[in-house]
């Protein structure tokens, strides 16, 4: 939208179910997006506003491959899995524009 502005973009696919999805991360907002299909192509959008979150979590797992999970509750519950060098930067990311909106 023309009032957000964009403060964090996955440079790697992230997975939201059985499905995989790029990250954009606004002011006001969490957006998982993708392109589907090959001849007619549609858009696969999720989104959730920042100030309806009621919690953020961060997991991770493996020791030589880092996988991260970060568990989102707002109106759905997001749980989004993907490589830790994503994921960390964008739960902290979240975490404070969270943490402002609160504030």
């Amino acid at each position: 939208m023309p009032q957000e502005n964009v403060k964090f973009h996955s440079n790697s696919l992230v997975r939201y179910g059985d499905k995989r999805y790029k990250v954009l991360i606004t002011d006001k907002r969490i957006i998982l997006f993708a392109q589907r299909g090959h001849i007619l192509k549609s858009d696969d959008i999720v989104s959730e506003r920042l100030d309806r979150l009621q919690g953020l979590e961060y997991s991770e797992k493996g020791f030589l491959f880092k996988v991260s999970k970060i568990s989102i509750l707002g109106t759905t519950r997001l749980d989004i899995i993907g490589p830790s060098s994503e994921l960390r930067p964008m739960f902290l990311n979240m975490q404070s524009l969270v943490n402002r909106d609160k504030d």
